[in-house]
């Protein structure tokens, strides 16, 4: 890449960016960014505009400095997620508190866009080494911003951009979402740097960056295909029973949801058995452990549907403690496994610093007690065949699918509740999580949610037989399980650790690389014609000498 000459080779030819037009044309690229990260994803699900969205910003950031490029991605990143998460205001029945929290979390998230933005520049005497490196930091940004602050937030990640299928979707089974994320911005940065090089009449530079841009969608090809299918497939019903949504209820389940799995779980005695069935996260409304009603009528219905029953409740601990719950009854109504979500949601299910915010923020009260995490990720027993557990929001980590893999469960089952959110595009994103699962780890995922998004996925990533939002309905199919492990599930620790790795070298070693590239890019530049644009900030114009006698 260094003999493409692109060490920069006018990063000291430009002068810096002044006055109103130079500020349109910035603010402009960063919302462009913005508006087109936005159509990558669900609602507008475009995802080929992912490998060309971030070139407006890394051509604007590229001719400023550090500072102004990191603003305009922060002005990018609040585009992005303001317009991605809009769903977030709809949490609770106070809506200015939901407002709140949805320009709290863009924000936050928006730093990590801004981040990146500042890096552009920085990167900028490196010349094409600054391609690699660039996307290297970027999947390390969004891995940290998956897992900090409080847990993290894993909405927006670029490599779900490609949940719908393509070329490149296949490499997930080899570098997971954050591979993905990382050949996706590889791509931006090569079209970048071709789209210069163009303007700067460098044809052959041109043309090869041109020509990585257009192949690097296509390397997932090279990817190996999932695990065979290891036994005989199982028959498994997942029952939507429906949570009517309206902006007095919020979605909240009810005994009348309840009763509605009840009688569709009833009703599968018409049909062959089941090897199981799936209601979502909050179908029970209440605990069946503690309320002898409700034991009693989830007894009959796995007894009239002849087949073992996992549904997802809200459980009491004592002690005023609760946890969130998937429950795994035998045909008799016998409780044999249950599995306590780890991943609780911040201000969701608990309040971070709850007895501090509380009293600096009253709308947290809405929040009456705070859940209990669960300590134990294994899979469960289903006549012999291992499956794993995962309940809302854990879909969203790829290392807890991964681990369930690796200790054998054959297809994965995801419960959900997310009727409180309306009909944005919350399920479909939602969705995507699942299907990046299943293609990273070769394994079906069942995506159960209370009022749909409903779905069961394939192992290629395709979402077949999904239901509608909001409706009534019940999906019959045939899981086959999976024992084998993709190379992501036998090493996506490594794959993860080597992004972390790599990007937190390059932060360390960029000071030094820059000082040291930097007087062969100035030579470089000499040789230029001046006003030719770069991916780089643009130096102070030496002063004219004094003519003055």
């Amino acid at each position: 890449m260094p003999r493409l000459r692109l060490t920069a080779p006018s990063l000291t030819s430009l002068q810096r960016p002044a006055g109103p037009p130079a500020l349109v044309r910035g603010v402009t690229a960063a919302v462009a960014t913005g508006l087109l990260l936005v159509l990558s994803f669900p609602a507008a699900d475009l995802g080929a505009v992912a490998f060309v969205a971030l070139v407006p910003l890394l051509i604007a950031a590229g001719r400023r400095r550090p500072a102004a490029a990191a603003a305009l991605g922060l002005l990018a990143g609040l585009v992005f997620f303001g317009l991605h998460v809009t769903w977030i205001s709809a949490i609770g029945t106070d809506r200015p508190a939901g407002v709140l929290a949805w320009l709290a979390l863009c924000a936050v998230q928006a730093l990590f866009l801004g981040a990146f933005a500042w890096l552009v520049p920085v990167a900028a005497p490196l010349g094409g080494w600054r391609v690699p490196l660039l996307a290297v930091l970027w999947a390390g940004l969004e891995l940290a911003r998956g897992h900090v602050p409080l847990g993290g937030f894993a909405w927006g990640q670029l490599g779900l951009s490609q949940h719908g299928g393509g070329p490149l979707l296949p490499l997930a089974r080899v570098l997971g979402v954050y591979g993905l994320s990382l050949v996706i911005v590889a791509c931006n940065l090569a079209l970048a740097e071709a789209l210069l090089a163009v303007a700067g009449g460098r044809r052959r530079a041109a043309a090869a960056w041109a020509a990585l841009a257009l192949a690097l969608p296509f390397s997932g090809l090279a990817a190996p295909g999932p695990p065979p299918g290891a036994g005989p497939p199982l028959r498994l019903a997942v029952i939507q029973g429906n949570v009517p949504f309206d902006r007095s209820n919020r979605g909240l389940t009810t005994r009348a949801v309840f009763d509605a799995h009840v009688r569709m779980t009833e009703q599968l005695a018409g049909g062959p058995p089941a090897d199981l069935v799936v209601w979502a996260e909050g179908s029970m409304d209440d605990d069946p452990l503690a309320d002898p009603s409700r034991l009693q009528a989830v007894r009959g219905a796995v007894r009239a549907a002849r087949a073992p029953l996992l549904a997802g409740t809200t459980t009491a601990l004592g002690g005023g403690r609760y946890a969130t719950e998937a429950l795994l009854f035998t045909p008799d109504g016998r409780l044999a496994d249950r599995y306590v979500k780890r991943r609780l949601v911040p201000f969701g299910e608990y309040v971070p610093f709850g007895s501090v915010m509380r009293r600096l923020v009253p709308a947290t009260g809405q929040l009456p007690y705070d859940k209990v995490p669960g300590r134990r990720l294994e899979p469960m027993m289903l006549d012999g065949t291992r499956f794993g557990v995962l309940i809302c929001y854990e879909t969203a980590y790829p290392e807890d699918a991964r681990q369930l893999a690796r200790q054998g469960a054959g297809f994965l089952v995801m419960l959900t509740n997310n009727a409180s959110f309306g009909r944005g595009p919350l399920g479909r994103q939602h969705l995507a999580t699942s299907q990046l699962r299943a293609v990273e780890e070769g394994r079906t995922v069942v995506h159960a949610s209370i009022s749909g998004i409903s779905a069961v996925v394939g192992p290629d990533g395709y979402a077949g037989q999904r239901t509608g939002l909001y409706q009534a309905a019940t999906i019959r199919a045939q899981v086959t399980p999976r024992t084998g492990l993709t190379p992501y599930a036998r090493a996506g620790r490594l794959v993860e650790a080597a992004i972390v790795g790599l990007a937190t070298a390059a932060l360390v070693a960029l000071p030094a690389l820059r000082r040291r590239r930097a007087p062969a890019a100035r030579r470089a530049a000499e040789r230029e014609e001046p006003g030719r644009d770069t991916v780089g900030p643009p130096a102070r114009r030496a002063p004219a000498p004094d003519t003055r006698s």
